[in-house]
């Protein structure tokens, strides 16, 4: 074995590295892939396996390994595991009783965990085990940094508070009202350390108790999420002003709008992720002029919020197309990373919307560090006007794109521009947008005032894995096609894509959909042998 995996520094990164290169939908959201994030992801979002496996390789890596699997835990079954006769807990026969000495001996990991994900004891004999048996006079985890808590009943509250004194990030359902009651009141005494909040769950009751637990906070919260109903409006004047909030997550509605302008002199100056659920994106509007976030000069907008890095929407109706081109119009000047914006309306709800794609870069050098574009109205009846012109200015404005999700719903546009975009956005990895590869489109090309300047540097994306196209992108053939004069596009799409992205294996992972759903999964299954054929030359 290599000395420098004889180094605990390095293979810290390294494991931490496999631990977190998981990608899944986290649980407890909806199918949709673009859903309001949490503060505390899922615990099912790490490898848990491969660093397992890692484990049993070689003593060396053993304990490494074992920190960071105990690191996160999705339940304390692990640990209680580890005692003798743990089968009578987990059966719900009998909790056991165990001596501090002998607690500490048989959970050997307990002070390695960080991150905790609890949900229900159904028998209570793993609570009854841990109120019977945790040390009193040290705490049972004391490196918790970071809970989730879904048991919203009564019962359970007194193993809660021996989580409490060490956690900087609580994510917590609060749907039970005598559970609520009995922990939001001294939460700021049980968890002083506290920097994060997470409330879920469904809440109907008035908010002056979450206004008082906030009040408790002088200097406030770094990150904040309430999504348990529409936030008032005297609840948002409290955290509009904390000096250090950087992550922001709402439930936005009419109560949420000020009736009266506001006087405090600066607001959200801290924030980078602002995260919004809304019934419609006028609201959001609203709640962006309510709080001055967001500034008119003339014709021209401007975000009062310097850090602001990521806004997020998702809107559960449909909105109209002046909706969608003010929105649009207000983010020109707004130095984001990450845009994403998404109607959840179901088709019978739906009104009609047109927009156009250009307003969004009337200003483009503020889009310059843009890494991730979701536009996403509703699929049925509304539509974004896209133009090849508008695809080649974005490839120019944001060269560090790395996510644009239309989701199809935009006009056609040529392989052309779906080419220059991806050749010119280096970094880019998944693509959502309707195509034309119809006869007529296959026959032209960008025109060379166009790209006459960046064609000599446009090089093949070797990180393009994911493009979806829709099976209702117009598609004339596969290929190929006579007459032999024909431009060379035509004689083989599959080939022209392949050339364009290398490692891009195929176009459409879901059923054949739409009129042209076949002729686009014909051109996936060759990309795939394309693929696999470059990988044995090489």
């Amino acid at each position: 074995m290599h000395r420098c995996l004889l180094l605990d520094e390095i293979l810290e990164v390294i494991f931490d590295f496999v631990f977190n290169s998981m990608k899944v939908v986290d649980l407890r959201s909806a199918s949709n892939c673009h859903q309001i994030p949490y503060i505390l992801p899922s615990c099912y979002h790490h490898d848990r396996r491969s660093v397992f496996c890692l484990a049993l390789t070689c003593h060396a890596f053993r304990d490494i390994a074992f920190g960071l699997l105990y690191s996160h835990l999705c339940s304390v079954r692990p640990l209680i595991k580890s005692l003798p006769h743990s089968e009578l807990v987990f059966s719900g026969t009998a909790s056991l009783v165990l001596t501090s000495e002998q607690f500490n001996s048989s959970i050997p990991y307990a002070a390695r965990v960080k991150f905790l994900f609890m949900q229900y004891d159904y028998h209570g004999t793993v609570y009854a085990t841990l109120l019977a048996s945790a040390p009193k006079d040290t705490l049972i985890f004391p490196n918790l940094r970071s809970l989730t808590w879904y048991d919203g009943r009564i019962t359970s509250i007194p193993v809660l508070r021996l989580f409490l004194p060490t956690l900087e990030t609580l994510s917590i359902d609060i749907t039970e009202t005598s559970f609520r009651q009995a922990i939001i009141p001294d939460l700021h005494i049980t968890a002083p350390h506290l920097k994060a909040l997470e409330l879920m769950g469904n809440y109907v009751a008035t908010q002056s108790e979450i206004e008082l637990l906030l009040l408790t906070y002088p200097e406030g919260l770094t990150k904040f999420s309430f999504q348990c109903c529409n936030i008032s409006s005297g609840l948002l004047d409290v955290i509009a002003t904390w000096p250090r909030l950087r992550w922001l997550t709402l439930q936005l509605g009419p109560e949420s709008i000020p009736s009266v302008p506001l006087h405090a002199p600066q607001m959200f100056q801290a924030l980078t992720h602002l995260n919004i659920s809304c019934n419609n994106l006028g609201i959001f509007t609203s709640f962006l002029r309510a709080f001055r976030m967001l500034r008119m000069d003339t014709d021209t907008y401007s975000l009062e919020c310097p850090n602001l890095k990521t806004i997020h929407i998702n809107a559960k109706e449909c909105n109209t197309s002046s909706t969608w081109s003010e929105l649009l119009s207000s983010l020109t000047c707004t130095k984001l990373e990450h845009l994403i914006i998404e109607e959840l309306c179901d088709w019978f709800s739906c009104t009609l919307a047109v927009f156009d794609f250009h307003p969004l870069l009337a200003h483009p050098i503020a889009l310059t560090e843009l890494k991730t574009l979701v536009l996403i109205p509703n699929g049925y009846t509304s539509t974004i006007t896209l133009t090849d012109t508008d695809i080649i200015t974005l490839a120019r404005t944001c060269p560090y794109l790395t996510v644009l999700d239309l989701g199809v719903r935009n006009t056609p546009i040529s392989l052309y521009a779906l080419n220059f975009l991806v050749r010119r956005c280096r970094e880019l990895r998944r693509a959502s947008v309707c195509v034309n590869a119809e006869l007529d489109a296959l026959g032209r090309t960008l025109p060379k005032n166009d790209v006459d300047d960046d064609q000599g540097g446009l090089q093949p994306n070797t990180q393009l894995f994911q493009l979806h196209v829709g099976g209702k992108s117009p598609i004339a053939c596969v290929g190929p096609l006579r007459p032999s004069t024909a431009p060379d596009l035509m004689m083989s799409i599959p080939r022209f894509l392949h050339m364009m992205a290398p490692r891009l294996e195929s176009i459409m992972k879901i059923l054949p959909e739409g009129k042209y759903g076949r002729r686009w999964e014909m051109v996936s299954d060759a990309l795939s042998v394309m693929v696999k054929d470059s990988a044995k030359e090489s």
